[in-house]
């Protein structure tokens, strides 16, 4: 075995490993969820550096994608919980790159809307059919079309609820074969009754 196959079986290990920690993640979310125990634990932070970190860890997991990256003007000071944040990008991230072939580009961007901050990700991967949309945040809910990718169905569930914690919500735009727009939509300003149990 040459030093290229020991690197390459090692990369491949090592994106499998964080897929299952992932995964763990995911689902021990789900089960705060189901308890009430999954709670927004305030404090202020840099959103551009965390939305910037987050998409460049996912560039170095895959480096045979192409993601382009276009944020402006994301908040340097933003109320929230940033771990629950960066876990639904990450999310929504994953996503993007499961469903999608090795060559399509992932965007990543981000647009202001009065009080709120929006971060897009959009892909060009299966898309999901028209019937199938108003579901997608439903937990254990897969597409009919990705039923030979893996997956759990409560990863959408969880960036909704997430979302929800913050005040904002979760917009998912697509078509069938033409990829998936997926927005997070986030106030710019601390959330009512954050902090409590959901």
């Amino acid at each position: 075995m040459t030093s290229d196959d020991v690197q390459d079986r090692s990369e491949k290990i090592w994106r499998a490993s964080l897929r299952l920690q992932e995964l763990i993640e995911t689902i021990l979310s789900y089960t705060r969820i189901n308890a009430g125990a999954l709670a927004v634990s305030l404090s202020v932070f840099n959103l551009d550096i965390l939305v910037r970190q987050t998409c460049q860890e996912y560039q170095r997991q895959e480096p045979s994608r192409s993601f382009l990256i276009d944020l402006k003007d994301l908040p340097d000071v933003f109320v929230g919980d940033p771990v629950l944040i960066e876990q639904a990008l990450a999310i929504v991230l994953s996503n993007a790159v499961k469903y999608s072939p090795a060559g399509a580009p992932i965007t990543i961007r981000n647009l202001r809307h009065k009080d709120q901050v929006v971060i897009e990700v959009a892909d060009q991967g299966l898309g999901v059919p028209e019937t199938d949309l108003p579901y997608l945040t439903q937990p254990f809910f897969r597409a009919r079309n990705v039923k030979h990718v893996p997956g759990t169905g409560l990863g959408l569930s969880l960036v909704s609820h997430i979302l929800k914690l913050h005040g904002g919500s979760v917009q998912i735009k697509s078509r069938e074969g033409h990829g998936t727009t997926l927005r997070l939509i986030l106030p710019d300003e601390a959330p009512p009754g954050a902090g409590a149990k959901s």
